[in-house]
């Protein structure tokens, strides 16, 4: 098992200890926590798994907003123990009488002062554990807060302890032990430098000026005795000018709207708008955020989960592709598809429109899409969409302003074979009627009526095109007349080779070495060569990426 999967193992456990507001239950899990992050050495909470980072920081969330206890005051006398009681390890012996006294009953539990008194601790263990895990996991400024919240700051023994005293005192004993033995050869002398050269007169050193005395730090004045209710204490900081002391005080006691106020005047904008996201208070937010750099906001934001701000600034910078993944992360996909819609992002929009089951507005986008795809030149791409829901004359539509050649290939590729099959039979037909014989020729081998197509580019004065066609369909002896015809001196003898015949392998070893150029072509033959040469050139056919 891994250290995220341990994580998410443990906020189990603490999530059914959360349900209870169970204080004490909850510190064994976190504890467990830190020891699976701190081995990840984590500098931000990105560094996790979406699945680890998300439910970390939901349960998180929830174990931090648990309501403070009221702080105890000091415990009533007559709770204290009376002095015939019996000994606690009596009391715990002994088994309850009936008809007991009340008050022997009472002395066996602890008093409501000290209930209070040991969930209230139990509460601040279980924040500064808190901290502790957004430190492991990178996220200073939630760790932070929580050990505000504490009362307690974490020291670098309690991090990382260090080896124990006997351990030290041990080491140095054992490299002494191993230098008594010998083993290590003695190192050879160092031998004596030479005399420093002098320096030459641009090259002399200055003399330093000695310096002064180093002036005092100011030593930062201590935190003054206070007094009352941690309101009255508040406003003893801040008659005293310090006001982000007294915020954090607020903060501490969810008291947001003061906080803000006094973060405000102490000029600590960061922490200002924390309170005000925390608190829910939008305007205040607002205001707040526009004095970050712009490219904070975003992240701020985000981290916050404050998503309604961060629709809005999305809104306003016009950013409507992230607008349409807010709306996807929440499940709205209609409102994600026409967000999509606006940022001119179709595919998208049409997918979200699918997932929203409005098939007539996907069906909208889809025409949209098809006529950019065709504007684009991208016609494949078009008739790809097409087919893939059924629209299968439209597609044909859209391919048949193609050349015919290219447009049969695209067809083959997209498994509309008995269209290509109708495409080519009356391109065939046209070749007849106009007494084409390349085309003719091209379009019967198209056909797969190979013995046909090698026949007409034989009439056509092709045998360039009707040999590769006899090899094709194994006639070899017509391939090797063919070859010795069009003085292809390697390829004649190859085949008559094959085929045994030794007359033909004399005359092709007569034949020169250089082939003669191949017999042109008339103009028409040639246009319909070029088209179906230009079939190879498709477009790339694939959709717009989005």
């Amino acid at each position: 098992m891994g250290p995220g999967q341990r994580v998410i193992a443990e906020l189990s456990t603490l999530e059914k200890a959360l349900s209870k507001s169970d204080f004490s239950a909850e510190k064994g899990p976190l504890e467990a926590i830190v020891r699976s992050l701190k081995p990840m050495r984590l500098k931000s909470l990105e560094d996790l798994d979406l699945n680890t980072r998300g439910r970390l920081i939901t349960t998180m969330l929830r174990v931090q907003r648990q309501v403070k206890p009221v702080i105890p005051e000091s415990a009533p006398a007559e709770a204290a123990a009376p002095a015939d009681a019996p000994a606690p390890e009596a009391t715990e012996a002994a088994a309850p009488v009936e008809g007991a006294a009340p008050a022997e009953a009472a002395a066996a539990e602890p008093s409501p002062a000290e209930q209070a008194r040991t969930k209230f601790n139990a509460w601040t263990d279980v924040m500064f554990l808190v901290g502790r895990v957004w430190r492991a996991a990178g996220d200073a400024d939630r760790a932070e807060t929580a050990f505000t919240a504490s009362g307690r700051q974490p020291t670098a023994e309690a991090e990382e302890p260090a080896p124990r005293t006997e351990e030290r005192r041990e080491r140095p004993a054992e490299r002494g032990e191993r230098r008594d033995r010998g083993e290590r050869r003695e190192r050879s002398e160092r031998p004596e430098r030479g005399p420093r050269p002098e320096r030459g007169a641009s090259g002399e050193r200055r003399e330093r000026p000695e310096r002064g005395p180093r002036p005092e730090r100011p030593e930062r004045a201590p935190m003054p005795e206070l007094t009352g209710e941690w309101p009255e204490q508040a406003k003893q900081l801040e008659g005293m000018g310090r006001t982000r002391d007294a915020a954090r005080l607020h903060e501490r006691n969810n008291s947001y709207a003061e906080a803000i106020r006094l973060f405000e005047a102490g000029g600590d904008l960061k922490s200002a708008l924390r309170n005000a996201l925390a608190g829910q208070d939008n305007d205040a937010a607002r205001r707040l955020v526009g004095t970050l750099p712009a490219e904070q906001i975003a992240a701020t934001l985000e981290k916050a989960g404050a998503y309604e701000l961060l629709m809005e600034h999305y809104v306003a910078k016009g950013d409507f592709e992230n607008v349409a993944r807010l709306y996807e992360r929440a499940r709205q996909f209609d409102q994600a598809a026409l967000a999509y819609e606006r940022a001119n992002k179709l595919t998208l929009a049409r997918k979200a429109y699918e997932r929203a089951r409005d098939m007539a507005s996907a069906n909208r986008i889809r025409g949209l899409e098809v006529k950019n795809l065709v504007e684009r030149g991208d016609r494949l791409g078009a008739a790809t969409l097409l087919v893939a829901v059924g629209q299968r004359r439209e597609a044909v539509e859209v391919l048949g302003t193609l050349p015919p050649p290219k447009a049969f290939h695209f067809m083959q590729r997209l498994k509309l074979d008995e269209e290509a099959k109708t495409l080519a039979q009356r391109e065939l037909a046209r070749a007849e009627q106009e007494q084409k014989p390349a085309g003719r020729a091209r379009w019967l081998e198209l056909l797969g009526d190979t013995a046909a197509a090698a026949e007409t580019w034989e009439q056509a004065g092709r045998k360039d095109k009707a040999l590769p066609l006899h090899e094709k369909m194994g006639n070899i002896a017509r391939a090797a007349q063919l070859a010795e015809e069009l003085q292809l001196r390697e390829k004649a003898l190859a085949l008559y080779t094959q085929v045994g015949d030794s007359a033909g392998v004399e005359r092709a070893k007569a034949l020169p070495e250089a082939p003669v150029a191949a017999p042109a072509a008339d103009k028409s033959d040639a246009s319909e060569e070029g088209d179906d040469s230009a079939s190879t050139a498709s477009p790339s056919g694939e959709q717009e990426s989005q």
